[in-house]
């Protein structure tokens, strides 16, 4: 049996509010906070790991790296850029 891996063509592009979303499923009682890195990949992954090896959050919670938008307020950023957004939810009080 032959097993192929999905591999989306380049008309296949999600947006970053989509890949939220599928990041990000609703809880009633919970207000979701979202945690964004943004640098190169190299850098980008390094916290990830950091974060994980801290107990912070598994790898695959963290989405798969996303273009920076281009209109961050506040932030300068360089060329090749890119990010992971992580979705924790903490109770409301």
């Amino acid at each position: 049996m032959q097993v192929r891996n999905f591999v989306p063509s380049s008309s296949a592009s999600i947006s970053t509010e989509t890949s939220l979303q599928l990041y990000s499923a609703p809880k009633a009682d919970r207000e979701p906070v979202k945690i964004v890195v943004i640098g190169s990949k190299t850098g980008v992954n390094t916290i990830v790991y950091a974060l994980h090896q801290r107990r912070f959050a598994e790898v695959p919670e963290w989405t798969d790296f996303l273009p920076v938008p281009e209109d961050v307020s506040g932030l300068t950023l360089q060329a090749g850029e890119v990010m992971k957004v992580l979705v924790k939810y903490l109770p409301i009080l």
